[in-house]
């Protein structure tokens, strides 16, 4: 799989155009998203897209801190999951203060028609983009050369709730990991760094489990893993202190 990083566009083409950079490969299929976690709603999205354009780090880092969401994978994770599902090209979106000014004419016709060389969209539902979300989907619709796909909120359960990744958050520190597995499409793998006294620490940037003894695989070894009360996890192993590994969640002991 083809994965590349994306520069910040400078100029734009003619609303309506059509404009491949030379050499340009054949149109592309390409899903728009985080795709935090690419749990079972985002894979509607991504069904029969070649090409994936995503953002990292997450735009709610530059544009409201505050509100960051815990993620539920790392970037490693997420490619293996892309890739997994048959994407062959995942462009990166470093966003940044630049990116958020990027508006969303020169979006579509600098990175997704002349970088991407797009004709087919496919979004979620309310999905927006550019400079202060000014994009919606109906954007899309002045380039007749574009097809657009809108995906509506998939939903799961006899409540009828949405799949998504607020959701699984929610299961995942309420420590129900297997449900939460359930909606990731498999287990939630998180990366760690080994600490001192046989501590694991994983980052508070990820959606980490309530406290409590659960059973996976630490480094693919099977074992216990206790989540204490400050969110470090405790395992029986003697991999060395500041090694990083990852910790996979399979179900919590009943």
């Amino acid at each position: 799989m083809e994965v590349v990083n994306l520069e910040v566009p400078h100029g734009s083409g003619g609303v309506g155009g059509r404009r491949r950079v030379s050499g340009a490969r054949p149109p592309a299929k390409v899903a728009i998203g985080t795709f935090d976690g690419v749990h079972l709603g985002h894979r509607q999205v991504l069904h029969e897209c070649d090409t994936v354009l995503t953002f990292d780090p997450h735009p709610m880092y530059v544009l409201e801190p505050r509100r960051v969401p815990s993620l539920l994978s790392d970037r490693r994770h997420k490619l293996h999951k892309l890739g997994a599902l048959g994407v062959r090209r995942v462009a990166i979106v470093p966003f940044d203060r630049a990116w958020s000014r990027v508006p969303a004419e020169e979006f579509v016709e600098r990175v997704l028609i002349d970088r991407l060389g797009a004709e087919f969209v496919s979004v979620g539902e309310g999905f927006r983009f550019g400079a202060r979300g000014s994009g919606t989907t109906a954007t899309f619709d002045r380039y007749p050369g574009l097809t657009t796909r809108v995906v509506p909120l998939a939903t799961r359960g006899p409540a009828g709730e949405p799949i998504s990744s607020t959701r699984i958050r929610r299961l995942i520190l309420d420590g129900e990991v297997e449900l939460a597995a359930e909606l990731l499409g498999g287990c939630l793998t998180l990366p760690a760094i080994v600490g001192d006294e046989g501590r694991l620490v994983i980052s508070s940037r990820f959606a980490r489990p309530g406290p409590g003894f659960y059973f996976g695989y630490v480094d693919g070894r099977y074992c216990g893993i206790r989540v204490r009360q400050d969110h470090t996890v405790a395992f029986l192993g003697t991999t060395r202190t500041g090694t990083p590994v990852d910790v996979t969640f399979v179900k919590r002991a009943r």
